[in-house]
């Protein structure tokens, strides 16, 4: 099972429950660490956990729950939040209200978006988080339905990846891991995926030549920082998966991957497995978007899905809400080498 290329083959005495815990970046429900949860922590050792405006009280508050999560899930575990300013802002009533990249995109001015990223991981790295779930790469303009609106730095491919670039320059020069997503792009969603599937019928030339473009300008092309990590979106891409199907069976690989229309991309394979580690050969970490969101759980009870997201190429999966979820997707990833 292609499960077993991931951590959960690896060797040492630890058991097959611990290592798939790894694979794991969870939510809780709680501003400071009570017995259950320490020991929740400990028991399922997750390899990320992140945090939402509910765990937020203040900024001491904030560092003593991230010491306490590193005390009980280990000093490697990875603290991360999605600070993206605007109107996903989780800490505007502990250091006021951060800008959103809409406004950093009407500024128009690089510099500034650089500013952007080292203040905000000044910010996170007094608080104790080592990643954040930024910047939104996908390219989209302010009166969309898909949920972005002043999210994106914009529609035009050249305009985002200067300013993502710029605000990642600054994030990861402070020591703070950036994400970016909603890989390969959510620009052309018609429909919020924390609600439901959306279905982007772009083609393969048009994902190509322009909702691609931030994403291998900031892992390959540009100077500067490089981006260490994606996160893949819960939208369908029939085109690219119609595509891959028949490229990679051009190339000798006959095997068919299901779920060309009715799955999201962090479940289908072809986008993971095939675009972004095959073909654009990228070897950062990566995270799929929330799990419990609507786009999946439509179709797929989470620990199900969170077993299609591993073997389909992520390297963990999101969970951001219910304890029952983590711990099924858990047992589910260890019965699956068993």
């Amino acid at each position: 099972m292609s499960v077993s290329r991931h951590e959960l083959s690896g060797g040492g005495e630890e058991s097959l429950e611990l290592k798939a815990g790894r694979l794991l970046f969870i939510g809780l429900p709680v501003t400071k660490l009570d017995k259950h949860w320490r020991e929740l922590l400990r028991e399922v050792r997750p390899g990320g956990v992140i945090l939402f405006g509910r765990n937020i009280e203040s900024a001491e508050q904030v560092a003593l729950l991230n010491a306490q999560i590193r005390d009980a899930a280990g000093s490697k575990v990875l603290i991360g939040v999605d600070q993206e300013g605007g109107l996903v802002d989780r800490f505007r009533d502990v250091c006021g209200p951060m800008p959103s990249a809409k406004s950093v995109r009407n500024a128009g001015r690089a510099e500034l978006a650089e500013k952007f990223g080292a203040l905000t991981a000044r910010v996170l790295r007094l608080l104790g988080f080592n990643i954040n779930f930024a910047p939104v790469l996908d390219l989209s303009g302010d009166n969309e339905d898909n949920g972005l609106r002043a999210r994106t730095f914009g529609a035009n491919p050249e305009t985002v990846s200067l300013l993502g670039g710029a605000y990642l320059d600054g994030l990861q020069r402070g020591q703070i891991i950036g994400c970016g997503k909603h890989f390969p792009g959510l620009g052309g969603s018609k429909v919020d995926s924390h609600r439901r599937l959306p279905v982007v019928a772009h083609t393969w030339q048009e994902i190509f030549q322009r909702d691609l473009v931030p994403f291998m300008d900031l892992m390959f092309h540009r100077p500067g920082e490089r981006l260490r990590s994606v996160m893949v979106s819960h939208a369908a891409f029939p085109d690219i998966s119609e595509f891959l199907q028949d490229l990679f069976r051009q190339k000798g690989d006959p095997k068919t991957i299901q779920g060309l229309h009715e799955f999201p991309a962090t479940i289908s394979g072809n986008v993971t497995a095939r675009l972004l580690r095959l073909i654009l050969k990228f070897d950062g970490l990566v995270i799929t978007d929330d799990m419990e969101m609507g786009a999946v759980v439509q179709t797929l009870s989470v620990a199900e899905a969170s077993l299609r997201a591993i073997e389909a190429g992520s390297d963990m999966v999101l969970i951001c809400e219910q304890e029952a979820n983590f711990v099924a997707a858990r047992d589910e990833l260890a019965r699956a080498v068993k």
